[in-house]
């Protein structure tokens, strides 16, 4: 009889356990976050649990607090987890505390999660471009390069890999590597814009201006009503001479934006280009 109690306790025990898990659960799908994580403590707190059960349940409740914007707390539960069951098929937890580390700017603990993440799971290109990442906010660009390497080796169609090693080789103080790998990104994604502006920057900086222009229009072709992009497109044609061009696009900046910094001057400068050019000709 003793131990049919006991057995019957333990049902109980069990059956209380779940359903605390089920409505932390829903309460996740559904959004409330704080009911949530109320509920993943109490289980935790009150409820005897196996390893792999209890760093899952420390996990789901690390991703309720980030949502509650509790970042360092979050940070101890997914940390906790990995102490319970680090393995590779816990991965998701290092990937989940190098984000919430990152986001509170502990980038050398960010850097010691990912490296342990990559001698589980040698060659996963997600950590290994979250560790460039890492490396390049800590200003250690060669690591960086070696890293978005990597990643771009193990997932070549990712054009964020492209962008953030052409990021590391400008800071490298190699233009035209970086201009490669930004090459790449449009190539993969033609409309990403940030490509292109950093693209035509560094054209126009390089002094390679039929390559900005040809970057910068198709900026404008994408955003049509962007005054900055007419702008820099003007700057690229007047800076190829191409003075009727440049005068176009200053009068598109104007147009959208009249007290646009500078378009005054800009298209001075632009008329007297067209004017010079005009005299040459008939000359």
């Amino acid at each position: 009889m003793a131990r049919y109690f006991i057995i019957l306790a333990m049902l109980v025990f069990l059956a209380g356990c779940a359903s605390d898990i089920n409505k932390a659960d829903r309460a996740m799908q559904k959004g409330d976050y704080a009911k949530a994580a109320l509920l993943y403590r109490n289980v935790l707190d009150n409820k005897k649990l196996k390893a792999p059960e209890a760093s899952e349940i420390r996990y789901n409740l690390g991703r309720a607090l980030v949502k509650l914007g509790r970042n360092e707390d979050a940070a101890e539960e997914f940390r906790q987890a990995i102490d319970l069951k680090p393995d590779k098929e816990n991965l998701k937890v290092y990937m989940a505390e190098a984000e919430t580390l990152d986001a509170i700017g502990l980038l050398e603990q960010e850097a010691f999660v990912l490296r342990n993440a990559l001698i589980l799971d040698n060659g996963n290109p997600h950590a290994e471009a979250m560790l460039g990442s890492c490396y390049a906010k800590l200003g250690q660009f060669m690591n960086a390069r070696e890293e978005f390497s990597l990643a771009i080796q193990h997932n070549p169609r990712d054009p964020e890999n492209y962008l953030n090693m052409g990021l590391v080789m400008d800071k490298l103080g190699n233009a035209q590597q970086a201009v490669a790998n930004w090459e790449e990104v449009i190539k993969l994604k033609p409309d990403h814009e940030q490509a292109l502006q950093t693209l035509g920057f560094v054209y126009n900086r390089l002094n390679q201006y039929p390559d900005a222009v040809r970057i910068y229009s198709k900026l404008v072709s994408l955003r049509p009503d962007v005054p900055k992009f007419h702008n820099n497109l003007g700057i690229a044609f007047y800076n190829n001479r191409q003075y009727k061009e440049a005068l176009r696009e200053f009068q598109a900046v104007f147009k959208l934006d009249k007290d646009f910094p500078g378009i005054q001057d800009s298209l001075t400068l632009a008329k007297r280009g067209v004017s010079r050019l005009s005299q040459k000709r008939q000359g």
